[in-house]
């Protein structure tokens, strides 16, 4: 029999299933926040009985003193009581935001390339920035509302019970038809906030994307249309912001109105009653005050809904982002040492094939090649080639669906991540600066390396003077749209050095020098190929390299050296600017 479920249906309940899961570990925090409100709104609900009492002692001509007293002390346990509350909520509420945070963090750092790849970035860091702190709300003003709410909402009814019944009837009466209102209007609320913060990740990832190209754009006089796009997602997050915040508005007019003219009524209907002797001015004033109660625990039921809506629809986006895989099992913490054969190749692909996604055609097809444990293996080729996929595919940045990859002897499947990243260091050909200073863009290759070596591996690239000539020198803070896409490359490749890792992988690792900077990155290269090896990515000959791979098509096309590739190879040939191979 098919499902009747609805996909919004399916959404809602993976929301909710998401935002349980999120608030599960605090909420004995969040249910001792939720008592302490119990407790505040129960004191709350004794005043306007007190008042009554005051009133009819004065008639009396009676003491007042001990009612007095017990709305002092009650107001000092209602004090306390919201004190602690808030404080205990707001405390959850930051470690909440905090703990989805990391565990996003974590995800995005931590997942599979390719999964992370295909999202756009803005979208994923909003997800993290803009949407954690919704759960902030709905853990301090969302659960905890409504059930304090709900507590005065249903304290006033048993006190407006004992005082009069026939009023109370009429009054639940002209609240249920308000409810039946408010129930219509809210969800409205919770859909177009979810659309709002929907259109406002597409906006993020618009303006990351077109910051990204600032120059294109501005040389091709494009500002216009880039703004527009952009722009485009803005109004569409303006507009269901408006939306949602009419909703509320009307909302919030037709509680506090319609409670508003429920005490009209209920003075009016309650003067008559005194006037047949049915109810006292006191016990009349006391009514009155329990009616002018409901608006509140009314009002805080309607907003905690709609913060709860907001909290639902971030919960939605945070469980999108959970659904990148992690790469390594968060278990593995300290992995099993694995014992390389010194004698086998450094890296070994046998028959592999890959591709990025399901949908897509291979990227890489039966390649087999072999990067000895020394020297220097250059793969080129076309654009299209797949060169940079052999290159994922042994940092582990993809995949194979068949075939073998070792390193050292040693399947990969046998080894983490990090036991075969270790064994690499890699240079792409954009390499981004990281954030924070020259120091903190080159320590993580080897966070024990001396200013020394730091300065060693500099000099190895010729851009220690360059580093030199900084502000604060190593200690100078780096902005990766002041550095020349030569500098970055550079700054990669000493820290690729200073890593002193078996395999040295470049991918393009100079298409952006010349000169005497290109000449340094040669002679390094050359240094590291005589103590481990050097695989270079390519679209050119590189005539100083050992052995090369030459590709077409995500298959392995020729082997050899330059000059032999240059003398049988027309593909070859071409790459270097000849027309046709020469005979040797």
């Amino acid at each position: 029999m098919p499902s009747t479920t609805t996909p919004d249906v399916d959404v809602s309940a993976r929301s909710w299933r998401t935002l349980l899961s999120i608030l599960r570990p605090y909420r004995w925090r969040i249910a001792v926040g939720a008592v302490l409100g119990v407790i505040a709104t129960l004191t709350g609900l004794w005043t306007p009985r007190i008042i009554e009492n005051v009133i009819e002692h004065l008639y009396a001509g009676t003491s007042v003193a001990p009612d007095v007293t017990l709305f002092a002390v009650l107001t000092v346990v209602y004090l306390t009581a919201m004190l602690l509350q808030w404080g205990t909520l707001g405390r959850t509420a930051e470690t909440v935001v905090y703990d989805v945070r990391k565990k996003l963090v974590l995800r995005f750092l931590g997942g599979r390339v390719a999964q992370v790849r295909e999202r756009p970035a803005a979208d994923l860091i909003a997800r993290a920035t803009a949407d954690a702190p919704l759960l902030q709300l709905t853990v301090g003003t969302g659960f905890v509302s409504f059930v304090t709410s709900a507590t005065g909402v249903v304290g006033s009814i048993v006190l407006m019970g004992v005082i009069d019944g026939l009023m109370l009837g009429i009054t639940l009466a002209a609240v249920a038809v308000l409810g039946v209102a408010m129930g219509l209007i809210m969800p409205r609320v919770g859909r177009e906030r979810a659309l709002a913060q929907e259109a406002v990740g597409r906006m993020s990832a618009q303006l990351d994307g077109s910051m990204r190209a600032l120059r294109t754009i501005k040389a091709l006089r494009a500002e216009r249309a880039r703004s527009e796009a952009v722009l485009a997602d803005a109004e569409k997050a303006r507009k269901h912001g408006v939306a949602a915040m009419w909703a509320e508005l009307i909302s919030y007019e037709t509680a506090f109105g319609g409670m508003q003219i429920i005490t009209v009524i209920m003075v009016a209907f309650g003067a008559w009653r005194v006037t047949e002797g049915h109810l006292t001015v006191a016990a009349l004033v006391a009514f009155v005050m329990y009616t002018q109660g409901f608006i509140m625990p009314l009002m805080e039921l309607a907003d905690g809904f709609s913060t709860i809506q907001s909290g639902l629809a971030a919960s939605k986006r945070i469980a999108e982002a959970e659904e990148i895989e992690l790469e390594e099992p968060a278990a593995v913490a300290v992995p099993a040492p694995v014992a390389h054969d010194d004698d086998a190749p450094a890296v070994e692909l046998t028959d592999v094939t890959a591709r990025y996604t399901p949908g897509e055609d291979d990227v890489v097809r039966g390649v087999s090649l072999t990067v000895p444990r020394t020297g220097h293996l250059a793969i080129v080729g076309p654009s299209g080639a797949g060169k940079s996929s052999v290159a994922s595919l042994a940092l582990r940045f993809l995949s194979p669906r068949s075939g073998t990859l070792r390193l050292g002897g040693v399947p990969y499947e046998q080894l983490t991540y990090a036991q075969v990243r270790e064994r690499f260091a890699y240079v792409e050909q954009e390499p981004p600066v990281l954030p924070g200073t020259v120091r903190d863009n080159l320590l993580p290759a080897r966070p024990s390396a001396t200013d020394d070596e730091l300065h060693a591996a500099l000099t190895a690239v010729e851009l220690a003077d360059d580093v030199a000539a900084l502000p604060d020198g190593l200690d100078t803070e780096l902005v990766g749209a002041t550095m020349t896409g030569g500098g970055r490359q550079r700054l990669a490749m000493a820290r690729a050095l200073l890593a002193g890792a078996q395999v040295l992988l470049l991918d393009d690792a100079t298409s952006q020098l010349a000169g005497s900077a290109e000449e340094a990155i040669a002679r390094a290269t050359r240094a590291a190929a005589t103590r481990g090896a050097v695989v270079t990515i390519a679209s050119r000959p590189v005539p100083h390299a050992d052995r090369i791979v030459l590709m077409e098509e995500g298959r392995v096309r020729a082997t050899g050296t330059h000059a032999e590739l240059l003398a049988t190879d027309p593909l070859y040939a071409q790459l270097a600017g000849m027309p046709e191979p020469v005979a040797a």
